[in-house]
């Protein structure tokens, strides 16, 4: 298990310091970031003067070293339109994006798992149809499209909940679910196929020919089953905090996703760059929790990593 673990630890470092060399290198070929700090009618003697306090007169290949060794030191930059740190940026925005994704992962993991559940236990039945025409209806309706709707019926129409801002619970409710309702959709589906395929199996057949009480058997199934589901919880919940860029356009959510779309109207790369490596880094970071989780849930995963066979 050391060995399967150090394994997955290493490819996360390593994807981590591809996606650091690439927005290193595209943030450099795009523009001369002396002339966004300068004034626009600043002379060429000041915009060289900034290049030089920047560090970006010296060649590709230092400026690359220099840029790696202040992310090892945790130092993002400097926003040129904010004139602070970026780290101080994207940490106060940070918080609320977590909660956000937090909240949409919670509403598509419960009703997710649940629905599909439901579905996999009576396949064919009105639940079943009901299931399986929520997942489609989840997974085809774009997300800015189902929050514009959300707005105009629950804040308009009826003005029941807050259609943007941040403050109380109220607040997260429409957001989550915009956010999250292709996650359902996913959660529904997958749950659904899996359990069914474990039902199908010969072990299963006989605990139910036993009389095995339904909650046992639905409890024995979820684990058999729960690689595939744990794989896509994992994707989602990464996904769910790193682009909800859209949502929280649309409800004026202060996350990250806001705070890149103002760094990219305002031109201000710094913020952009810093926000994809963040955002990398917690998505990279949630795949590397789950790829660990195998171990736990699978045996034969553990077995795997000591070089032990598994029985026929």
């Amino acid at each position: 298990m050391l060995r399967f673990t150090l394994v997955r630890l290493g490819q996360a470092i390593l994807v981590l310091f591809g996606v650091a060399t690439v927005v290193c290198l595209l943030s450099r070929g795009s523009g001369n970031d002396a002339e966004l700090v300068a004034p626009p009618d600043a002379p060429p003697e000041t915009v060289a003067q900034i290049e030089k306090n920047l560090g970006l007169d010296k060649p590709l290949i230092n400026q690359y070293f220099d840029y790696m060794s202040d992310l090892l030191h945790g130092d993002l930059g400097q926003s040129f339109a904010y004139r602070t740190d970026v780290r101080s940026l994207i940490a106060d925005a940070l918080p609320n994006t977590i909660e956000l994704g937090l909240c949409a992962f919670a509403f598509a993991a419960v009703f997710g798992i649940a629905i599909g559940v439901r579905s996999a236990m009576r396949p064919g039945g009105w639940t079943d149809h009901v299931g399986k025409g929520l997942a489609l209806a989840g997974q085809s309706v774009p997300s800015f499209w189902l929050a514009i709707l959300l707005v105009l019926v629950f804040s308009v129409r009826l003005d029941w909940l807050p259609p943007f801002g941040q403050g109380g619970w109220q607040h997260l409710v429409l957001p989550a679910i915009a956010l999250g309702a292709f996650s359902l959709a996913s959660l529904t589906r997958l749950t659904r196929s899996a359990i069914i395929e474990v039902l199908r199996k010969d072990h299963t057949v006989f605990m139910n020919a036993k009389g095995v009480s339904p909650r046992l058997l639905i409890v024995h199934t979820l684990r058999n089953a729960s690689l595939p589901i744990v794989t896509l919880a994992g994707i989602l919940l990464g996904t769910l905090i790193s682009a909800s860029v859209i949502i929280e356009t649309i409800f004026a959510w202060p996350g990250v996703g806001q705070l890149a779309i103002q760094g990219i109207n305002s031109r201000d790369y710094n913020v952009v760059q810093g926000v994809v490596l963040v955002n990398t880094t917690i998505f990279v970071i949630l795949l590397f929790i789950v790829d660990v989780s195998y171990g736990l849930l699978d045996p034969r995963v553990r077995r795997a990593s000591r070089g032990v066979a598994s029985p026929a």
